[in-house]
């Protein structure tokens, strides 16, 4: 296990690896991880920044001023809205408070303390970060520090570099189309997973990606709570597999963003695990798929991420 300070395009860094994984970690940033390669095939799995370069965001910005690239956390919200409920009178900003904030980051052993307080909100919010052979090992934990219950959606928020071969491995059997799309249709429309009909009736695979020329973008969640807390894609012309695994009684939805370059001409995909359903607190409320945490209250929770080679 290594730990160095570096500089990773164009901020401070802190890079993380082992024999199987070099990860990068930009703590003025959100936390953000940057990078994260694995070393066998040297892949770069994460999305980088279009610009090659990063630059520090404004607490409240729009999301998309940015780059967007690598993995952040999402937390309250996704889309930006007024807060819905009794506690707070204030709006939560686009994608949230924890990725346009610098964190305070503390190295123990071979671990990665990364913690943040809510600005608008009052919470307290840790990651931890772990490499074990070729698995990342995130521990969470927030804390309602304020004198109100908190309704805070968190989503995992990681793009990374997906081709034309990836495939999205869910056991689940249908989705919900949470965008206005062209394959889809309206928001809300329920399709079968793998395979389904489109707007025209013709046969389409929900679980490929297709070509950056394709200018689209296509987002969707599993169609209720997720059977198993596993999702996956192929990476690297189908010879790595990105697996996600996460405990499903704590965080029980799972969305996911394709980008086939409709968005700022990039080309990524993000499997998007969450504790609410879904993108914002406003909508969570309408579905009731939200669970407050309570005055003092602490929830904990995990991610791994699992890299395996493909034959």
């Amino acid at each position: 296990m290594k730990i160095q300070n570096i500089v990773y395009k164009g901020l401070d860094g802190i890079r993380l690896e082992n024999d199987y994984i070099s990860l990068v970690l930009l703590p003025k940033l959100g936390a953000k991880i940057a990078s994260l390669i694995y070393k066998p095939q040297n892949f770069e799995v994460l999305a980088q920044p279009a610009l090659n370069k990063y630059t520090l965001a404004e607490y409240g910005d729009s999301f998309e001023k940015y780059d967007t690239s690598g993995i952040d956390e999402m937390y309250p919200t996704i889309d930006e809205c007024m807060y819905p409920y009794e506690g707070y009178d204030e709006k939560m900003p686009d994608h949230g408070e924890l990725w346009s904030i610098p964190w305070r980051v503390e190295i123990f052993d071979d671990e990665i303390i990364c913690r943040v307080q809510g600005i608008r909100f009052k919470y307290e919010f840790e990651r931890r970060i772990k490499l074990d052979k070729n698995i990342i090992r995130l521990n969470y934990k927030v804390k309602n520090i304020g004198s109100s219950p908190l309704y805070g959606l968190w989503a995992f928020h990681g793009l990374v570099a997906c081709d034309e071969e990836s495939r999205i491995l869910i056991d689940e059997d249908s989705i919900m189309n949470v965008h206005k799309s062209s394959i889809y249709g309206d928001v809300g429309n329920i399709h079968l997973f793998p395979e389904t009909l489109d707007v025209n009736g013709k046969k389409v695979r929900v679980d490929r990606i297709g070509p950056k020329t394709l200018e689209k973008t296509e987002k969707f969640y599993v169609n209720g709570e997720v059977k198993k807390g596993e999702a996956s894609l192929t990476l690297n012309r189908n010879r790595l597999l990105y697996k996600l695994l996460f405990p499903k009684d704590k965080i029980p939805y799972l969305g996911v963003w394709i980008n086939e370059g409709g968005f700022k001409g990039e080309y990524n995909c993000a499997l998007e695990p969450s504790n609410a359903f879904y993108d914002s607190v406003e909508i969570a409320k309408k579905y009731g798929k939200i669970k407050p945490l309570e005055v003092e209250e602490e929830q904990n929770w995990y991610i791994d991420i699992v890299l395996e080679e493909l034959l």
